[in-house]
């Protein structure tokens, strides 16, 4: 499987955001690593392209009630 990396910058992520995100990332299709930055408030991706896109991992933070920047 070939797979990419998105990295998504997330408004004011903290680190009791994280499991929550975690979770949403970890049961959307596609998704195959999530690591994130609290201090550079990103999350980091690994994604297979062919079965998601980084408009759906967006749309994933945002559900939550979080803002891409």
């Amino acid at each position: 499987m070939n797979t990419k990396t998105a990295i998504i910058s997330i408004e004011d992520l903290t680190d009791t955001a994280v499991p929550e995100l975690t979770e949403a990332f970890n049961s959307s299709p596609g998704v195959t690593e999530v690591d994130f930055s609290v201090e550079r408030k990103v999350a980091v991706i690994e994604f297979d392209p062919e079965v998601t896109s980084v408009d759906a991992l967006m749309q994933v933070v945002l559900g939550k009630g979080y803002k891409v920047l």
